[in-house]
Order: structure tokens, then sequence, then C-alpha cells
């Protein structure tokens, strides 16, 4: 201790320089925590929190200008910005912009509240003689604050980082750049008071080194409170703006639903059309025998080949593209297979109905045709473009499986789903409506990417339990 006190300036210096190094690294640890929920891959999270720790430690150890200052603080966010929307294959770039500049000021915050409310610290200290009147009890202080200022904005900031983990919940959606600027808007105002507040500093410390100011810096409550309400109104600003989304989503998961229950009418009038025409065929069915029984006894071969020609002709009217086993699919794998020879895609159904388990029709129809949708998008434009759907059935477990040709790795989330390539609103719901029928029977889905032969191909498979 005597040493410490003999050598207190150096001392004093090298202390505090290191509590600085060392929260700088603890704050970007804190920035890869704060972005890893937001990312595909998490090593995009480490690298871009590595590399803004170094410059944050680098502009540390540097001597510039004030303006030159501020300009390294702006560009320390946007080069995080940079590299972190490059490592995360360039997707949504607004929401890259949001959380850089909500990370800068939610870590200004959390040390401004603290210099804020260590102030009225070193005021309550100096009213003690014993700390007055003994170095020890002054060196003491000195590297127990310093300890406890550094500390407690890394545990608040962390606080902060789960909270907005929290309230965040569509992580993976899509942010428009007017979505961005309503919820930079409360975050630039409150960046602004930044400036503010350290000009307030140096002015008062430059009038104390010319003489013109006697006493230190004051404690204020009002900046107190000005540090801990500036939390508030962001948090509060994402909180709307997901339970807007949210409402969005409902929206649009109604008019999906809208859209599906009309697909169901559709369906039926398909099969209840088919069944009309089967049972006007059984009708005329005597009629049609009697022709061919009169010309066969009558020696006619050459009309009896064309009218049985002609009769089997009509009879395949009445059998879909492709048969599964059930009228309700055999109608969407038709639709679906009508359209794909349309467009040139390959489309091969090895799909059979289980009829012993417990399964709706409609409910599968469903999957069918959301699934078969998306991967006849997905196949458009492709050279050789080809879509499987295959089906297996094992006691009460039900799997289907649907692969296609693609060009491009679908960003997979940790939900298991994909990032939709349609930056339209309402699209994405394809997935969730799958998911949620799988759901309905004790199931799930699964989504993998695989290569052959030098092709890339899409595989989503469902399983079900009847």
């Amino acid at each position: 201790m005597g040493f410490i006190i003999d050598n207190f300036d150096a001392f004093a210096n090298t202390y505090v320089s290191v509590l600085v190094n060392v929260y700088l690294i603890l704050v970007a640890v804190i920035f890869a925590i704060w972005l890893k929920p937001f990312v595909v891959k998490q090593r995009t999270a480490y690298l871009t929190a590595l590399v803004y720790g170094m410059i944050t430690v680098i502009n540390n150890q540097t001597e510039v200008s004030r303006n030159i200052a501020a300009i390294i603080t702006l560009g320390i966010t946007v080069i995080s910005f940079v590299i972190l929307w490059l490592l995360d294959g360039r997707r949504n770039s607004m929401q890259k912009i949001l959380l850089c500049v909500l990370f800068r000021l939610f870590s200004w915050l959390s040390i401004e509240l603290f210099i804020e409310i260590g102030f009225f610290e070193r005021d309550l200290v100096l009213g003690f003689d014993w700390y007055s009147n003994s170095m020890k009890a002054i060196v003491l202080e000195f590297i127990i604050w310093n300890l406890i200022l550094y500390i407690l904005p890394l545990i608040l900031l962390f606080a902060v980082t789960k909270v907005i983990h929290k309230v965040y919940k569509r992580k993976s959606a899509e942010i428009t750049w007017r979505e961005l600027i309503i919820l930079l808007t409360p975050v630039c105002s409150l960046l602004l008071v930044k400036p503010i507040v350290s000009s307030y500093y140096r002015l008062w410390m430059d009038g104390i080194a010319n003489g013109s100011i006697k006493e230190n810096i004051p404690a204020n409550p009002f900046r107190i409170l000005f540090s801990i309400l500036s939390f508030f109104p962001v948090i509060i600003t994402i909180v709307l703006y997901q339970e807007l989304k949210e409402k969005q989503e409902e929206e649009y998961i109604r008019e999906s639903v809208e859209k599906q229950v009309g697909d169901t009418y559709r369906y039926t009038a398909h099969v209840d059309e088919l069944y009309e025409k089967m049972r006007a065929m059984r009708h005329d069915m005597g009629n049609h025998l009697a022709v061919i029984e009169g010309l066969a006894e009558s020696g006619k071969n050459r009309e009896l080949i064309d009218y049985i020609g002609e009769f089997r002709d009509r009879l395949s009217a009445f059998r879909p593209a492709v048969v599964s086993g059930n009228a309700v699919t055999d109608i969407v794998l038709s639709e679906i297979s009508d359209e794909c020879k349309n467009a040139g895609i390959g489309f091969e159904s090895l799909f059979i109905y289980p009829e012993k388990l417990a399964i709706n029709p409609f409910d599968m129809s469903v999957v069918l045709s959301n699934a078969l949708n998306n991967a006849v998008e997905a196949s458009e434009g492709l050279p050789d473009p080809r879509i499987v759907i295959k089906s297996v059935e094992k006691e009460n477990t039900f799997l289907i499986s649907i692969r296609n040709k693609c060009v491009n790795r679908a960003v997979l989330y940790e939900d298991g789903l994909i990032e939709s390539t349609k930056k339209e609103s309402g699209h994405g719901y394809g997935l969730k409506n799958i998911r949620s029928i799988a759901g309905k029977y004790r199931g799930d889905i699964e989504i993998r990417q695989e290569e052959k032969g030098g092709e890339l191909f899409f595989i989503l498979n469902v399983m079900m339990m009847g």
C-alpha cells in the first residue's frame, strides 16, 4: 500500500487504463451475445464482436482531437454494420443497422448512468473526515469505486441485452427502411444528447483548469433520471413494433386460412363434379353395353373397335392424372401435375394416402398444396427442374418427403424454418401452416439441403401420427 501511495499518479493511470481495456473487451463479448439470435451462424456474431472489440481498444489507446474522435465513434458503428451484414449473407440490412446503433446507445447509457452516480459517491465520501485525512482511505476508495464503475455497467448492459432478446420476438423478420426510421427516431434523439453531455463535462473541466470554475462537476439527479428513463422509450418502441408485426402476421394467417378454405371448397366441388359424371356414366352403361353387343353380333368389327376406343377415352377422363387413394389428394396432386407439365417441370408422385390412419384429407391437402406450390415456385426457371414426392406409412406414423432441385442454399434458422426469398409482405407462412398441421397430429417438419451429382436439392420431410 505504501508503494501505491508513493506512486499514486502512475498507479491510478495504469489501473484505470487496464480497467477500461478490460471493460471494452467485455463490452465486445456482450456485443456478440447481443447479435447471436439475429444471425444465421454464431461465428458471424463472434467475428463482428472481435473486430468491434479490437477497434475500440485500439481507439482507446490513441490520442486524437475531439472531432476526429467523433468521426471514429461513428466509423466503429459503420464498420460493425458492414462486417455483420457481409458475414450474415447480406441479408436484412435495415435490421443490422438497427442492432449496431441500438447497442451503441445502450452501451453509452449503461456507463453514463454510473458516471452520474459517481458524482454523488464522490460528494458523499468527501463529507467524511476519515476519508479526507487518510491517504490510505483515498486509495482504497479509488480502487473499489472504479472497479464498481466498470462492473455495474456491464451487468446492466447484459441485462438490457436479455430484455431486448425477449421483447424482440420476430428476430428473423425483414425490416423495411420505413420501419427502421420509426425504430431509430427515439434512438437518434437520445444519441444526440451524448455530445451535449460530453461538451458540458469538457467545458467544466476547462473552467477548472483555467481557474474560472472553482468547484468540481456537481452531481445532478436529473442526469441520472435521464440515463434511467432513456432505456424505456427505445424498449417500448420495440415492443409496440413487435405487437404491430404480430397483428400483421395474424392478418396474413387469416388470409392464408381463407385461401385454404377456398381451396377446400374447390377440391370438394371437383370431387362432386367427378362423382356426378361417374353417376351419369353408370346410368348410360346399359346403353353402351347394348351398342357394343349389337356391333359385335352384326360383325361390324371396325365400328366396334372405334366405339370401344371412344368409350375408353371417356372413361380415362374420369381418372385423375395422379392416383393416391383419396379423391381430395388426387385432385391436389393432379392439379400440381398439370401445372408442372405446363411449366416444363418434371413431376413424380409416389404418394399413397394413409387410409388406416386418422388423418383428415383436407388437412393433408393443406400440407400438400403448400409444400408443392413452394416446390413449383422454387423450380421455375431452373435447368432440368424436377419435383418428387414420396410417402411412407409405418404403424401409426406417416412420413411425406418432397424433393426439388434448387440453385442457392436457403437460410436455415434455429426454429427449423427458412428465410423467405420473397420480400413482399404476407409471404413465408406456407411452412408455418405445414408445421401447424403436423403438430396437430403430434408431428413436425424437417428441412434438409444436400448436393448430389453436382446438383443442389431442397428436401422437406413432414411427419404425422395417425
